[in-house]
């Protein structure tokens, strides 16, 4: 294929069109940038799921939910947590949650721990007579449901667990959590977001297009390059003639 003179001065204005599309985004999202303090874009928060995911920052689906009061027993990633808090990892799956007096008294199959109301581990008892299936309370004792179905009891987790017949008690359930938690949850991992001054100058440098902006970037560069190469042509050519 024959290059012509034509055909060189329409890629050089082919490649200036692009390019000036290009350096249009750099100068707005400078100007925000220059006046970001003057905007408070550093002030300003951006929570869109969507957005945040760009940024790895996301909240794990909380499971093994249990409501008591307005408090919540949640397992997140791994880690139990009391309201917006973790309090400990998670050895197995947490079965239930009950209140006793001042503490909470939450199970998993295995394991019984009592914690405090502010969230602190008081106790914490793993040698067992039994598999919990569940926990609860009948009158002012402990009870549990054991994988056999076999109802235990016992005025502490630390005194004599007494296998009980015929007891009616009230067994923990899942709940969720409330909103005013599950907002707190979310700040936890996610702080207030992303900040318009980041999201702005991640846009202006293409780094919020993680790979996809540095290879937008890579053909942006080729292209000045060939833009310069083409108009120093065409200079030396009008030059010439």
């Amino acid at each position: 294929m024959k290059i012509t003179l034509k055909k060189i001065v329409d890629l050089h204005r082919y490649i200036g069109l692009g390019i000036c599309i290009f350096l249009v985004h750099l100068a707005l999202t400078g100007i925000f940038l220059n006046h970001s303090i003057g905007l408070r874009l550093d002030k300003t928060f951006v929570t869109w799921p969507w957005l945040l995911n760009q940024y790895n920052l996301s909240v794990p689906e909380p499971v093994n939910i249990f409501t008591i009061g307005k408090n919540n027993f949640s397992t997140i990633d791994g880690e139990v947590f009391f309201n917006d808090k973790p309090i400990f990892l998670a050895e197995e799956e947490l079965l239930g949650a009950i209140q006793n007096r001042d503490t909470f008294i939450l199970a998993s199959s295995s394991i019984i721990t009592v914690i405090s109301k502010e969230g602190y581990i008081i106790n914490k008892d793993n040698i067992l007579p039994f598999t919990i299936k569940n926990i609860g309370f009948y009158e002012d004792e402990v009870a549990i449901n054991d994988s056999e179905d076999k109802i235990w009891s016992s005025e502490s987790i630390n005194g004599v667990w007494k296998l009980t017949e015929n007891m009616t008690a009230q067994w923990s359930k899942e709940g969720s959590l409330t909103p005013e938690n599950k907002e707190k949850i979310r700040k936890y991992y996610v702080g207030d977001g992303v900040s318009l001054e980041q999201i702005i100058l991640d846009f202006h440098s293409g780094a919020i297009f993680q790979k996809a902006g540095k290879i937008f970037f890579d053909v942006i560069s080729i292209l000045l390059i060939i833009l310069s190469f083409t108009g120093i042509w065409l200079w030396t050519i009008k030059r010439k003639y």
